[in-house]
C-alpha cells in the first residue's frame, strides 16, 4: 500500500504491579448466545447485544430478568391471519424459515405442523407469528451493530445488507418500531463484477462528523466503502480507501481529531477523514507476542485498548496513540471481548463470546 506514513510512539517504561491494579467486573447478564457486539443506549439505560442471529436488549435498570430478545410485529396481522406468508417483507432482509414453502394449518392455534428439521425455537416463532402477529426479529449472518444516539437508531450489518432500525418497548418487550430500512449491497454496481454478484459481508461501520455519512469495511477485504445517505432518493456507496488490513477490519471514529481508526488483532491505522491520509501506528506498550482484543473511545477522545486482559488508557496526540496508564488487569478470562464506555459516568461494559456474558466496571 502506498502513501502510508508510519509513526512510532515514544518508548514507554512501565512497572505494572498487577496485584495493585485488579479490575473486578460485575456480571450484568449471563447465558447469552455468542455475544458478538455490544452498544449502549444511555438515554434509556439499556445495552444492545448482537447474539446469534438476534438482537438482545439488556435493561440496566433491573438486576434480574433484564435480558430480552428484540421482537417484530406482523403489521398485516388480522387481515388474514390464517395464511400469513409474507415473511420476505417483514424479516430484516428475507430470512423466512421457508414458511412460504410449508403447508399451513387452518387453525392458528393448532399445534400440529408438517414434520421439519426446524428446532423448537423456529417452530415456536412460526406459531407466535400466526397466532399473535409477532415473533423474534431474526437477522441474516450479522456481524456487528452501531447505535446512533441522536437518532435513537441501530445499524445492523447483515450478510449483503445494512439495516437501519428503531426499537420501542411494548408491555416490557422490545419491538422493532417500524419497517426497517435496508440497504442491499447487491443493488449497487460497485459490488457486481461483470454482471456477477460478489459475496459481500459488511463487517464494521462507523459514523463521521457528516450527518448520514458512514464508512464501512468488509469481512475479508482491505477496501473501505463510504455510505452516503444524505439524499434518501439517491443513496450512494463508493470505494473510500484501501488498507493493509484484509481480515476483520474494525472501524471506530475519533471525533476530536476527525480520524477513523482501522484495526484488527495485529495492527492499527488512522485515516484522516479530511484528506484520507493513512498512518500506521505502533503500540510499544503492547508486547509483540500479544494482540489487540478491542478498542473504544470516550467522550473526551481518550482511547482504551484491551490486550492480554490488560486495559490501557491512551490519548491521541501528534498522530500517535500515547499511553497514559495501564488501568489494570481484568479479572475475568475473556476469549473474545468487545468493549464500550458510557459518556456520563465512565462505566465500562464488556461482552465476551467465551463466557457468553456481559460485565460492567466503573472507573473511579
Amino acid at each position: 500500500m502506498s502513501n502510508i506514513i508510519k509513526i512510532i510512539a515514544p518508548s514507554v517504561k512501565m512497572i505494572m504491579q498487577e496485584q495493585l491494579f485488579g479490575i473486578d467486573c460485575e456480571t450484568i447478564a449471563t447465558g447469552l448466545n455468542e455475544p458478538l457486539a455490544i452498544q449502549i443506549d444511555e438515554e434509556h439505560n439499556a445495552l444492545y447485544v448482537l447474539t446469534n442471529y438476534k438482537l438482545t436488549r439488556i435493561n440496566l435498570n433491573n438486576n434480574e430478568n433484564n435480558v430480552e430478545v428484540v421482537y417484530q410485529h406482523n403489521i398485516r396481522f388480522g387481515e388474514n391471519n390464517m395464511n400469513i406468508n409474507d415473511d420476505d417483507d417483514y424479516y430484516s432482509q428475507g430470512e423466512s424459515d421457508n414458511d412460504e414453502e410449508m403447508q399451513r394449518v387452518s387453525d392458528p392455534f393448532e399445534d400440529s405442523e408438517p414434520s421439519t428439521d426446524d428446532d423448537e425455537e423456529k417452530v415456536t416463532n412460526r406459531r407466535n407469528w400466526r397466532r399473535y402477529g409477532w415473533r423474534i426479529y431474526q437477522l441474516d449472518n450479522p456481524c456487528s451493530i452501531l447505535f446512533l444516539s441522536e437518532q435513537n437508531q441501530l445499524i445492523v450489518l447483515n450478510e449483503g445488507v445494512i439495516t437501519f432500525l428503531k426499537i420501542q418497548i411494548e408491555n416490557d418487550r422490545p419491538f422493532v418500531s417500524s419497517p426497517s430500512k435496508n440497504i442491499f449491497c447487491y443493488d449497487f454496481d460497485i459490488f457486481n463484477e461483470n454482471g456477477k454478484k460478489q459475496s459481500i459481508q459488511p463487517w464494521s461501520i462507523t459514523s463521521t462528523l457528516i450527518d448520514k455519512y458512514f464508512i464501512f469495511s468488509l469481512l475479508d477485504n482491505g477496501q473501505l466503502y463510504s455510505l452516503d445517505m444524505r439524499n434518501d432518493e439517491n443513496i450512494i456507496i463508493e470505494k473510500y480507501l484501501n488498507t493493509d488490513i484484509h481480515n476483520c477490519p474494525y472501524l471506530i471514529f475519533h471525533s476530536q481529531s476527525n480520524k477513523i481508526f482501522v484495526y484488527n488483532s495485529n495492527q492499527i491505522f488512522s485515516i484522516s477523514v479530511d484528506d484520507r491520509t493513512i498512518i500506521k501506528i505502533d503500540l510499544p506498550f503492547i508486547d509483540k507476542d500479544k494482540t489487540i482484543s478491542t478498542l473504544t473511545i470516550d467522550k473526551n477522545g481518550l482511547i482504551y485498548i484491551i490486550s492480554d486482559s490488560k486495559l490501557f488508557q491512551c490519548n491521541y496526540q501528534q498522530l500517535q496513540i500515547q499511553l497514559i496508564q495501564c488501568l489494570g488487569t481484568i479479572h475475568v478470562n475473556m476469549d473474545y471481548p468487545q468493549m464500550i464506555i458510557t459518556k456520563t459516568d465512565n462505566q465500562f461494559y464488556f461482552s465476551d463470546i467465551g463466557t457468553n456474558s456481559v460485565y460492567r466496571w466503573k472507573k473511579q
